[in-house]
């Protein structure tokens, strides 16, 4: 198994793509996608069906997304089919909304990201959408896709990690199988965003401590009117 850190060297099997293309410029929830994302991490995405990024955005945008996703209503989540089992997924979320006003600067700028995937990639990602998400310790979530049977409407999926100091022995990691039938392991670590092809098998392993992200997809299908949690 493959752990994914990108402070670490490259590792052999990994087909790490240069160091330079992890820093993101820092300004106001703004991302220039297109210097940012190199041909090369395009190839590594195209190839392997995840990319790793790191430092997205300004550490005022991160305190603000910190800060929101510490004074907000979170709800119980449940499965496609609306049942709550906490042995198979245990996070408390809250959709991101016109309350969540960090929230809806941080998917302007994903919603720049899946244009920049339609551009280059013939996506076809016609919306985006995401919620805050909570894992108290003690919780997390069996291996899934985010595509339920039968159904494609994600086409990207992306996770944004919010805890500062997060440790490998706080648990918690996002553990993803990608194309080539690879495990690796993601430390949820603050202001690093993980895009993945969301068919892509996935699990989040037990945490340890509270673990807060943003749980985010690109999709092809036309958005429906919101109705909040």
């Amino acid at each position: 198994m493959n752990t994914l850190l990108s402070s670490a060297p490259p590792q052999e099997g990994l087909n790490s793509f240069p160091s330079e293309h992890i820093h993101a410029p820092q300004t106001c929830f703004a991302v220039d996608w297109e210097t940012y994302l190199s041909e090369t991490a395009l190839d590594f995405f195209i190839s392997n069906g995840y990319l790793l990024l790191d430092d997205v955005f300004s550490q005022l945008d991160l305190m603000a997304l910190q800060t929101e996703s510490g004074f907000i209503d979170y709800r119980e989540a449940t499965l496609t089919y609306g049942q709550r089992i906490s042995h198979i997924r245990g996070d408390k979320i809250r959709w991101i909304d016109k309350n969540s006003p960090s929230g809806m600067a941080y998917l302007q700028a994903i919603d720049d990201l899946a244009h920049f995937f339609n551009r280059y990639l013939f996506a076809g990602i016609r919306h985006c959408e995401a919620h805050y998400a909570c894992y108290p310790s003690g919780f997390g979530y069996q291996w899934h896709t985010d595509n339920p049977q039968g159904r494609d409407e994600r086409v990207i999926s992306a996770v944004f990690y919010l805890n500062d100091e997060w440790q490998k022995s706080d648990g918690g990691a996002l553990e993803m199988i990608d194309k080539h039938g690879h495990s690796h392991e993601v430390l949820p670590k603050a202001n690093r965003l993980i895009i993945f092809d969301s068919n892509l098998r996935h699990q989040v392993q037990i945490a340890h401590r509270q673990r807060y992200s943003i749980a985010t997809w690109m999709r092809r299908d036309n958005p429906v009117p919101f109705v909040a949690d």
